[in-house]
């Protein structure tokens, strides 16, 4: 079932996620004109209805000066409470230093793998934690209370997160488990936590 979700529903939207530039705001100082940290929370939005999770609220939040921030909220079916964290926005690239063939704005896959800027950092982790939740509503399996909170300053640091956490203080609640979604690990055939 994971690899279906995968191949007919993840693989084209992180695909398009891929070709928006989406630099970080310490990288982009027009950030906002620009409104591609907006575009790639759209494009996340849009994908998330497709799930049709039960129980499911999403908001993006805005405060002045501060860079998006979603929040999904996936009410339980069984005890607990979890925080899935991730981001949206880029790091600059260097297209030179890509192999032929490949480039930061162009989503390529050979074999199994994505290649592209942003799809391992971090654009998969959204994904993966609904697909995952997804996966157990459709097995009936029950699962705690899940937010998942997606900001759009990772790669600048964060230094926008901080007043959405006290701002969403409540939404967030008390969580039992934080699960930050991000690159890196001893190999590219497993998730890492």
């Amino acid at each position: 079932m994971s690899d279906d979700i995968w191949e007919h529903s993840i693989i084209s939207s992180l695909s398009e996620f891929i070709s928006i530039k989406a630099l970080s705001p310490l990288f982009e100082p027009e950030w906002r004109m620009l409104g591609e940290l907006d575009t790639t929370i759209d494009l996340f939005c849009k994908w998330v209805e497709t799930q049709n999770l039960n129980g499911m609220t999403y908001s993006v939040h805005r405060i002045e000066d501060r860079s998006p921030v979603l929040l999904i909220t996936v009410e339980g079916t069984g005890p607990g409470e979890i925080v899935f964290y991730s981001h949206l926005d880029k790091q600059p690239s260097r297209p030179e230093l890509w192999s032929e063939g490949l480039g930061p704005l162009k989503a390529v896959r050979r074999g199994p793998w994505l290649f592209g800027r942003g799809s391992i950092d971090d654009g998969y982790g959204g994904y993966l934690c609904v697909a995952s939740l997804k996966i157990l509503q459709n097995s009936n399996v029950p699962h705690p209370k899940c937010s998942f909170l997606i900001e759009t300053c990772e790669e600048s640091g964060s230094y926008d997160l901080p007043p959405y956490l006290e701002a969403l203080k409540e939404d967030l609640g008390e969580p039992d488990m934080i699960v930050v979604m991000d690159s890196g690990g001893p190999d590219y055939e497993h998730i890492w936590i």
